[in-house]
């Protein structure tokens, strides 16, 4: 007895998918058939027409026209009538289907979404599970090359469900042994550590080390140039204190022990630096004082 009601539990709660076993179609029997006699409204109207447009008019003319106007406003309304009729009827079977069809769509459209979010869910799912699987990989073959800067995110290995596990940690593997050889030329270079800082912010070797080069061309020349400024540094006031201090004593008289009026002739050597038009004023202040000089 317990078994019975066992099987009977799994009957009720199994799920049976349903098939659709005929071909979704649509299509008119038959565009359905009008009785009306329309063509021959029609036609009276156009040769009573013509017939007024050609006759002169009197009084018994007129009489008769006036009767004749009244059925023919009559005909116009009765066939208006009959078109608005006819058409609502007709339209009905079209109306139902319209209503019908719309809304199937819409629910097909449910439906395929509904489908489509478990399958995009149960996917995603699947691809997480692989991209975790190659992260591991990732760290632990990073970690064999002693490398501890890198992040999974920098490899950019687009997993999809068709990419095998192989080929997820070749494409690691592949990324990593590059930066192992990146690494490998740094050592190579001139202040490896400067180039390392700048290699990891993109891991881009070539320009880290033309980076870390030119900075140091510029740090040269800045240095080279403090390096003029500072022997430059003797200005033009203090170039003429120094010539003016090295004024010769005045030579006393070996006989009389009086001064003598003559001063002793002494020569100085120097380079001076300076713009062009500096230079000109101590090459006219030379001139002025009569001052001897090559």
């Amino acid at each position: 007895m317990e078994k019975i009601k066992e099987a009977k539990i799994v009957e009720e709660t199994t799920l049976i998918k349903p098939e659709f076993k005929s071909e979704i179609k649509a299509e008119i029997k038959t565009l359905g058939q009008i009785e009306d006699n329309i063509q021959e409204v029609k036609e009276y109207a156009l040769k009573l027409a013509n017939y007024y447009e050609n006759i002169v008019f009197e009084e018994d003319t007129t009489k008769e026209a006036s009767s004749e106007k009244a059925e023919v406003k009559k005909f116009k309304d009765k066939v208006t009538r009959f078109r608005i009729d006819i058409n609502k009827e007709y339209n009905k079977p079209l109306d139902k289907f319209n209503s019908e069809a719309k809304e199937t769509e819409k629910i097909l459209e449910n439906t395929y979404n509904s489908i489509n979010s478990q399958v995009t869910h149960y996917q995603n799912e699947q691809k997480e599970i692989k991209r975790e699987k190659n992260k591991k990989f990732f760290y632990e073959y990073a970690e064999s090359k002693d490398i501890d800067f890198l992040t999974y995110e920098q490899a950019n290995i687009n997993i999809t469900l068709s990419l095998s596990d192989k080929k997820a940690n070749e494409e690691a593997a592949l990324f990593i042994d590059k930066v192992v050889g990146d690494i490998n030329l740094i050592n190579t270079q001139d202040n490896v550590d400067e180039v390392m800082i700048e290699y990891k912010k993109d891991l881009n070797v070539s320009r880290a080390i033309t980076e870390v080069k030119n900075r140091h061309i510029e740090l040269k020349n800045i240095h080279q140039e403090k390096e003029i400024k500072k022997e430059q540094k003797l200005t033009d006031e203090e170039m003429l204190n120094k010539i003016e201090s090295l004024s010769a004593p005045k030579v006393m008289d070996n006989n009389s022990g009086q001064e003598s009026g003559q001063q002793e002739i002494l020569e100085l050597t120097f380079k001076v630096r300076g713009t062009r038009d500096k230079l000109k004023l101590v090459k006219e202040f030379l001139d002025n004082g009569g001052y001897d000089y090559e």
